[in-house]
């Protein structure tokens, strides 16, 4: 019987850091998982997100119309009514400071060679069928079941404005803009929606909107896992546009940085990654005389 105790208590001594070993390698395991996931979901939100960037301001050669609608108009810290105008509406304030892109373009060309769809991937007819504008895709966040962000695609349907979910689990989505202000067709500067729109305002009717002079622009997307597999510091900073602009812009710009304990109890565990895309407008941008 002694030597039987003694037995068990050498297996004892052997198999609890064996147990622990192979517990902290299943959760290692689990969380690569969750971060290809991630990833994967992520990569797929920007790859939509930057082809619609990349229809902005396309124009059906067949179809000769004066078109005044900006290509590429934002909010910053707002989440926008489904069913308003275009982004003319703001309800409340975005989560963690999540910004609004809106997006427009033609539509597909009357000889059907040029086919559009919009971010609910819908087929977008030509304006001139009906004289109704249905080119847009806008995007945006809005608190979903779990306290996270759902990412809204917001679109005009054959009777009326109306949106979609395309992902769970964001903890933010910002954007910023390029400005071109010598006419080189390349970014000099970046900014957030409310820059470009305090300079419209102090902009004269003759110089044109700010906006027209944006020819890139920079998304940042942060993602989450749907369960708890971290422990970390509330104090931990994350700069979704790195340190540089948060240490400059992130009093005047909500959501560029953030801090776990910003988080949600149910959120503040939970794996999240941060990433960023620049995508270049590819259509020509109407000049006007706007400076810096």
């Amino acid at each position: 019987m002694l030597d039987m105790l003694v037995a068990m208590g050498l297996s004892l001594f052997i198999l609890l850091p064996l147990v622990r070993a192979v517990s902290a390698a299943v959760l290692l395991h689990f969380r690569q998982q969750q971060l290809v996931v991630i990833e994967e979901d992520a990569h797929y939100l920007l790859d939509l997100i930057e082809r619609a960037i990349q229809q902005a301001g396309h124009v059906d050669p067949l179809y000769v119309h004066d078109d005044d609608v900006v290509a590429v108009r934002g909010l910053d810290n707002a989440v926008i009514h489904t069913s308003s105008d275009d982004i003319s509406l703001k309800i409340t304030t975005g989560i963690h400071g999540s910004d609004v892109l809106s997006v427009h373009f033609s539509g597909s060309s009357q000889d059907g060679k040029t086919v559009l769809l919009n971010c609910a991937g819908f087929r977008v007819p030509p304006r001139s069928l009906d004289g109704v504008d249905r080119g847009w895709s806008i995007f945006y966040l809005v608190k979903g079941l779990d306290g996270a962000g759902d990412l809204r695609c917001k679109y005009r349907g054959a009777d009326q404005w109306d949106s979609q979910t395309l992902a769970s689990n964001i903890v933010t989505l910002q954007f910023l803009y390029g400005l071109d202000t010598d006419n080189d067709d390349l970014p000099d500067q970046f900014v957030n929606a409310t820059t470009i729109n305090q300079k419209e305002n102090t902009a004269g009717e003759s110089q044109g909107s700010v906006w027209r002079r944006v020819v890139a622009v920079r998304i940042a997307l942060m993602m989450q896992a749907e369960v708890e597999l971290v422990d970390r510091p509330p104090s931990v900073a994350i700069d979704l546009f790195g340190h540089l602009y948060s240490d400059g812009y992130a009093a005047q710009d909500p959501g560029v940085r953030l801090f776990l304990s910003d988080f949600s109890q149910n959120n503040l565990k939970c794996l999240s990654k941060a990433f960023q895309r620049l995508v270049f407008l590819r259509n020509p941008v109407v000049r006007t005389n706007q400076g810096d």
